[in-house]
């Protein structure tokens, strides 16, 4: 853990402090990654009235390919106060399950890791034949290449730079291939991320707080998504990466679902009687209909 976090620069900001979940959030369509924006409530100076105006605080995640290259990504800001909450409350839901029900976690993981490793031990395979596929077509390449150099078809120079070209290529094709097979044979020790987590889990019991070292010994990554403004409100995707289980969505018993269902259900129907008032107040004072 010391080792990942070390691979990290965190600077400290013009408030003397470094965001500890830099390194760990990343844009979800460009992949780069989103660092901290932060600064102090303050009062300025309007440039064109001369005025004292009220600058608020800023204290958000930002992706750094917008930063620099506006036209190649969206800004995917978020709060980091957000940021910070959604994180504490996928911990907590997670332990706070693990431990109460451990033969349901542990199946639970365990069954979504074969799937995850039967996709990706699937896509290995059919890579691995690939390759090899393509290694014997270079053999046979580089054979007809010493043919030709060898009947005079062929000169010395171009002869050593196709030779050189099928070398490289086979060689990374064999290394690539090598490293595929290894992981393929790796997954059977992956099955233990379970009971890691739950090792994890039983050494935090109770916390309130996102400290330094909950957040690195819990989370491996963050992708935080555009905002969606299509329903009216402001929502965003973000998926949360746990260390050894990946995302984890504690299940909910059927009255958890009606009931969120239910809340969903009120809130759209509260915002569509204020956007019916606001329009009737609209008609009323002569305004846009």
């Amino acid at each position: 853990m010391a080792q990942k976090c070390r691979t990290v620069k965190r600077r400290t900001d013009t408030m003397g402090e470094a965001n500890p979940l830099t390194g760990l959030v990343y844009c979800a369509d460009c992949g780069r990654r989103m660092y901290n924006h932060r600064n102090r409530a303050c009062r300025v100076v309007n440039k064109a009235s001369g005025n004292l105006v009220n600058k608020k605080a800023v204290d958000k995640y930002c992706c750094s390919l917008y930063q620099i290259h506006p036209n190649d990504c969206t800004m995917h800001h978020i709060s980091t106060a957000s940021l910070r909450a959604l994180i504490l409350e996928t911990i907590q839901g997670a332990t706070a399950y693990a431990r109460e029900n451990e033969a349901e976690f542990t199946e639970l993981i365990r069954a979504a890791s074969d799937v995850r490793q039967g996709e990706t031990a699937k896509n290995h395979r059919r890579q691995i034949a690939k390759n090899e596929k393509r290694i014997n077509e270079l053999d046979t390449l580089f054979k007809k290449t010493y043919e030709d150099f060898a009947a005079g078809r062929l000169n010395e120079k171009r002869f050593e730079q196709l030779s050189q070209g099928y070398e490289s290529e086979q060689e990374q094709l064999e290394q690539q291939t090598a490293e595929l097979k290894a992981a393929i044979e790796k997954f059977d020790d992956d099955s233990l991320r379970a009971d890691k987590f739950l090792e994890l889990s039983k050494r935090y019991t109770e916390f309130e707080e996102l400290t330094t070292p909950i957040l690195h010994e819990f989370v491996d990554r963050v992708i935080v998504h555009e905002a969606d403004k299509s329903s009216g409100k402001r929502e965003q995707q973000v998926d949360i990466y746990l260390n050894y289980i990946g995302q984890f969505q504690p299940p909910m018993d059927d009255r958890q679902d009606d009931a969120e269902a239910e809340a969903k259900r009120a809130m759209w129907r509260e915002y569509k009687r204020k956007q019916r008032e606001k329009k009737k107040a609209n008609i009323e004072k002569g305004g846009v209909k």
